[in-house]
């Protein structure tokens, strides 16, 4: 299969998705924020606990949108894409449901210009929001229902470059171009009564975020190559246009009737996203194995909503993640299956959300392959992983999420940018 042809039937995929909003989260602690924050959504990263500061393709043959730098080793066209299959477990202590959604999670190529430059540019979610909650109080005989609903999330178009200064060192940079729908409803109406009361938020955002990198390399004894990454992000203010109305209206079986706009309002204002960084560093022995360690943090208190003010109130995240992958013998000729990458990881974090002062905290494990499809000197994969967790709990917090990801895509490569020998 041709890279080329692939890449013309997936951009439109593409276009068509990012054209239409995609519903990547059915959490209600995505209510909070920007929503549910989603950075490692490339395979080869999320199956190995969401390691992403250093080169993690055992061929250097995959693309790094992450940390630009991690691609000082890059050695052909590389185009990533790949799908997305959530399901989530939620329970209260009392009372457990099950909601589930599939969506596109990364499309990216990353290519090698000349020998010290790289480059590449993606489009995946950065962020998602995806929540229907009602709360019922019970008054002197009347009982008042509270529904509280959420969708869209910012979407990120990604351009890198990076420049191999050295044999060591290498610097990157990464320009994200943020853009998506923030929509809040709440409908407050009363039980036998067909009146209902909705005020709605729409949040139009888009702007520019950027991030810088940079990575160590050194080659060490039999084979073994010891790496160290490092990416910070700076803060953005991104532009929003903020959509405010109230309506009044009736219900006439599930539809609205008689809709009546007491209130509307559109004004500009600034979103901002605060700064973060990532640490990780990793060794490895060529085409066998690679075992690494990754910490992140971002300064999510610094979160605002003008003009709002801030209604949500964060804490910083923090994430410790762990990983490697494992090749019994990339070279065999007797078994397929010792030359697939076996990939694992775990992870913990310390989410943004807060919820009453108790902060809520995220553990899972992650596993996947690299099964190869391609010929010897491409690299290509068809990769699968996986990841069970869970978010929060129940005896504190208003529940506990468990969840289970499914993600399926491919990696295929190319030789672009090369000289003809022969014309």
């Amino acid at each position: 299969m041709k890279l080329k042809s692939v890449l013309t039937l997936s951009g439109l995929f593409i276009l068509s998705v990012a054209s239409n909003a995609q519903e990547t989260s059915v959490s209600p602690y995505s209510a909070l924020g920007v929503g549910d924050l989603r950075f490692n959504e490339n395979i080869e990263q999320a199956a190995m606990g969401g390691l992403s500061m250093f080169p993690l393709n055992p061929y250097f043959a995959s693309g790094n949108m992450i940390n630009p730098a991690a691609n000082r080793d890059l050695r052909m066209t590389s185009f990533d894409l790949s799908a997305t299959s959530h399901t989530g477990r939620f329970n209260d202590g009392t009372l457990k449901s099950t909601q589930s959604t599939t969506y596109l999670s990364n499309a990216s190529l990353a290519f090698p210009i000349g020998e010290k430059v790289r480059a590449g540019f993606g489009f995946r979610p950065y962020s998602t929001i995806g929540y229907d909650m009602m709360t019922v109080t019970i008054g002197d005989e009347v009982s008042y229902q509270d529904r509280f609903r959420g969708e869209g999330g910012l979407n990120s178009f990604n351009l890198i470059g990076s420049y191999n200064i050295t044999k060591e060192f290498t610097a990157g940079v990464k320009v994200d171009y943020l853009f998506g729908d923030l929509t809040r409803i709440e409908t407050i109406g009363t039980e036998g009564l067909a009146l209902r009361t909705d005020y709605s938020r729409k949040a139009q955002t888009k702007g520019i975020q950027v991030g810088i990198g940079g990575m160590y390399t050194k080659v060490l004894e039999n084979k073994k190559r010891l790496d160290i990454g490092l990416k910070y992000t700076l803060g953005s203010k991104l532009n929003s246009r903020i959509e405010d109305m109230t309506t009044t209206y009736t219900l006439s079986g599930l539809e609205p009737m008689n809709v009546d706009t007491v209130q509307y309002s559109k004004v500009s204002g600034k979103l901002k996203i605060p700064q973060s960084l990532s640490l990780g560093a990793s060794i490895r022995k060529d085409l066998n194995w690679m075992a690494g360690i990754q910490v992140d943090w971002g300064d999510w208190q610094d979160f605002s909503y003008t003009p709002s003010g801030n209604e949500f109130e964060l804490n910083s995240r923090f994430r410790v993640s762990a990983g490697g992958y494992w090749i019994p013998d990339f070279n065999s000729y007797k078994s397929y299956f010792d030359r697939v990458v076996y990939r694992a990881g775990l992870f913990y974090e310390s989410t943004p959300i807060k919820i009453k002062e108790e902060g809520v905290d995220k553990y899972g494990l992650t596993f996947g392959f690299g099964l190869p499809i391609g010929k010897d000197r491409d690299a290509s994969m068809l990769n699968l992983g996986f990841e069970v967790g869970s978010i929060g709990n129940n005896k504190s917090l208003p529940f506990k999420e468990t969840y289970f990801n499914a993600r399926v895509g491919f990696t295929i490569n190319d030789i672009w940018f090369r000289k003809r020998v022969i014309d």
